[in-house]
């Protein structure tokens, strides 16, 4: 989403050079076929500066990645989706996000797609474009959203077990959410979805991002 600023600190990154270390044990970087990870948790939690951690780590590492962020893919732009959420409760859900589109760019890259054409949103400027890359460039692709582990395909799939009350600080600082019941009212409909995929995942980032559950 262009309008995001990612600062990567040094309890983002040890994690996540846990997190390479135990993925080499399973899988070979830099060679055939593509790698997919999935990276889920509520708003504020922390995905995007996990998967930016990721693609730091795996960059020492000479392995090229690219990240696919579930934001780009809501059917509205930012504004226009909350007006519509202000509508109606139930406007708010797995539904607001083309995770088909999703699904097709992931496979796509997985199966050595030369480019890739995926939605591109604009927060400042309320709009959804497009954008393409050279997927042949990269080796693994990383993808975070608040429900990306509804899709099949992941190699490896990361859950960040905070929720919305736990992330509340963090989301104020991004100067995205605004402070307010109905806010907190949209984070519970999420939270109550979220939670049921941390029982598909292959690890779990705790409050401080320590690794809780590696499975590998």
């Amino acid at each position: 989403m262009i309008g995001d600023i990612i600062e990567l600190e040094e309890r983002h990154l040890a994690p996540a050079r846990e997190i390479i270390a135990k993925l080499k044990e399973s899988f070979s970087f830099g060679s055939k076929p593509k790698i997919a990870i999935g990276i889920a948790g509520e708003s504020g939690s922390g995905k995007s500066v996990t998967a930016f951690a990721l693609q730091k780590v795996l960059e020492e590492e000479q392995v090229k990645s690219v990240i696919i962020q579930m934001d780009d893919y809501f059917k509205l732009p930012p504004r226009t989706n909350h007006e519509n959420r202000l509508k109606s409760l139930e406007n708010v859900g797995i539904h607001e996000v083309d995770l088909e589109k999703l699904a097709q760019n992931m496979s796509a890259f997985k199966n050595e797609a030369a480019e890739i054409e995926k939605p591109l949103v604009s927060y400042n400027e309320n709009t959804i474009g497009t954008e393409k890359f050279d997927a042949s460039e990269y080796d693994v692709v990383i993808v975070e959203g608040t429900y990306i582990l509804e899709l099949n395909g992941f190699d490896f799939k990361i859950f960040i077990d905070r929720n919305y009350k736990d992330t509340y600080e963090n989301r104020m600082k991004r100067n995205r959410d605004e402070q307010s019941d109905f806010v907190e009212k949209v984070l519970e409909i999420e939270h109550q979805i979220i939670r049921n995929f941390k029982n598909n995942a292959d690890l779990i980032l705790g409050k401080n991002y320590e690794l809780v559950n590696p499975t590998l």
